[in-house]
């Protein structure tokens, strides 16, 4: 086998690109704009797509677990582990961030407030919350592991000669 299983790559590429979404729109607009009821609807928005995102990177799990691999690349044991590692380190953060925007989204009564119209004030500045401050490094730690991965799969194919993409695209 040379490539990856369709729904493999079909969840690949579907959670990348709304993953990419939640990261430009969460750090570029959202935590640049004023706690005000204005926020509300794109919150809504960033938390309903953040919740889909959290669960369909659980269900990629899944299936990466239960689906035939497409054979081993060629390359050292330190970059395996390294590889091996980064891909880890990616779904592991995807679910924490997931989880700290859930208990922040508890803590700050937010679900309350954009769901269910709840007459509660936004506070401030959600870096108040501790979790807050977690959920927004956990973005930046996210970024770098998918600039890393995507380093590693252009220096691979670079110092191979192998367009190594082919696997992970249709």
């Amino acid at each position: 086998m040379t490539r990856y299983p369709s729904r493999t790559i079909i969840l690949h590429w579907l959670s990348g690109a709304l993953l990419l979404f939640l990261l430009v729109t969460g750090t570029l607009v959202l935590s640049n704009m004023p706690n005000t009821v204005e926020k509300l609807g794109s919150f809504k928005i960033h938390m309903i797509l953040g919740l889909i995102a959290t669960l369909l990177s659980l269900v990629r799990i899944g299936v990466i677990l239960k689906s035939p691999q497409p054979a081993a690349l060629e390359m050292t044991p330190f970059r395996q582990t390294l590889m091996k590692v980064n891909h880890i380190a990616i779904y592991a953060v995807i679910v924490a961030i997931g989880v700290s925007g859930f208990v922040l989204a508890q803590s700050a009564s937010l679900g309350q407030i954009v769901f269910f119209g709840a007459d509660t004030a936004l506070y401030d500045s959600f870096k108040d919350f501790g979790v807050g401050v977690v959920h927004g490094f956990l973005t930046k730690v996210l970024l770098f592991l998918v600039v890393t991965h995507v380093l590693g799969v252009i220096s691979y194919s670079i110092a191979h000669k192998r367009n190594i993409m082919n696997r992970m695209w249709f």
